[in-house]
């Protein structure tokens, strides 16, 4: 990838609306500077890593605070031994509070001109420093393959201020316009890689907690690599006019995370619970095209030997609907274990999550 140029700040436009949507049609992303309260993003990120903490991924030699990973217990997502720790990471009723913080909700409005529906199901990251023996960093992908549904634009904040060796976001401005790009198995986050020539310029900045990302769901992006000793945390949702289709996985919790009633089950408050409803979004199947492909891909991979399949074989063991398809995933990732020597214990409690 060439070298990159640096994010167009739309900070000065945060209070005008049809300048902003604007600039989203243009670039396909907007980069705004404190649009979260620095505080508010800072309480978050001390409750994700103190869970992280008692997980055993932050290295005892060093404060809390500080979030240096212990490089020995690294892990990503959906491996189990991940599952495990994120969890209660997921259900944090904070994190979920920050997502659809008011100002998030009423820059949304501005931009789409009519009340916003945040997306029930989101995201939330914990990228483990690159190693020799370990690398987590995602591809460039678009979102529209996993999200379906209506045009809708994600907001991506770091939990914390993240300079661009800590794994900062970079989009390809622009690119939004080429449409769906063909694609490729992948072993970043979405485990859909692009596998055709990308449009647009590549940019990127850092970030200090509260700023946040916001990208077109047909913007291709990627992060870069996490070169520090800390772990890189953050979260990201989707947002789209009320009035559009959503698809249904996009209304339900994180996989592996259980239900509602779970996820809001610790909670000490009613605040942000359902809040969905009261929108009645019209919800539709999501378009799993994309994913029978890249599936298809793995499964030849995996017949091969060919590691680079795992990832997106877990991702069927733990997220497929299809029962049998997700038989058919913990079989070859067996077969790929016996090929390729590696331990494949996480499966089976990954299917059962």
């Amino acid at each position: 990838m060439d070298a990159m140029g640096e994010f167009l700040d739309s900070t000065e436009l945060m209070e005008d609306g049809p300048a902003l949507a604007e600039r989203l049609e243009r670039d396909g992303y907007l980069f705004l500077r404190g649009l979260l309260p620095r505080d508010a993003v800072m309480e978050v990120r001390r409750r994700m890593l103190e869970t992280a903490a008692e997980g055993g991924w932050l290295d005892p030699a060093h404060p809390v605070k500080k979030g240096v990973a212990n490089k020995a217990e690294a892990c990503k997502d959906p491996e189990e031994r991940y599952m495990r720790v994120f969890r209660g990471m997921w259900k944090d009723e904070e994190l979920h509070r920050l997502r659809i913080h008011p100002n998030v909700l009423a820059l949304f409005e501005r931009i789409f001109g009519e009340p916003v529906l945040a997306h029930p199901m989101f995201i939330q990251r914990n990228i483990f420093p690159q190693t020799d023996s370990f690398d987590f960093t995602t591809g460039a992908h678009q979102d529209k393959v996993h999200i379906g549904g209506a045009t809708n634009h994600a907001l991506w904040a770091p939990l914390g201020d993240c300079p661009l060796e800590k794994g900062a976001l970079a989009v390809a401005a622009g690119s939004h316009r080429a449409g769906v790009l063909d694609t490729r198995v992948g072993n970043g986050a979405g485990g859909m890689d692009i596998a055709a020539p990308i449009p647009g310029e590549w940019v990127t900045g850092a970030f200090e907690a509260g700023d946040a990302l916001i990208f077109a769901d047909t913007v291709v992006h990627c992060a870069l690599p996490n070169r520090t000793d800390e772990i890189r945390q953050s979260f990201d949702d989707r947002y789209q006019p009320a009035s559009k289709p959503v698809a249904d996985t996009n209304m339900v919790p994180y996989s592996g995370c259980g239900t509602w009633e779970e996820v809001y089950a610790g909670w000490s408050s009613d605040e942000g619970k359902y809040f969905w409803r009261a929108l009645s979004p019209t919800v539709v199947p999501l378009d799993r095209q994309y994913y029978d492909r890249r599936d298809r891909m793995a499964f030849d991979m995996a017949a091969e030997g060919d590691p680079a399949a795992r990832d997106a074989l877990l991702r069927i063991v733990q997220r497929d609907p299809d029962a049998a398809k997700r038989s058919r995933a913990e079989e070859a990732l067996r077969q790929l274990a016996a090929m390729t020597g590696r331990q494949e214990s996480g499966a089976t409690h990954v299917a059962s999550a």
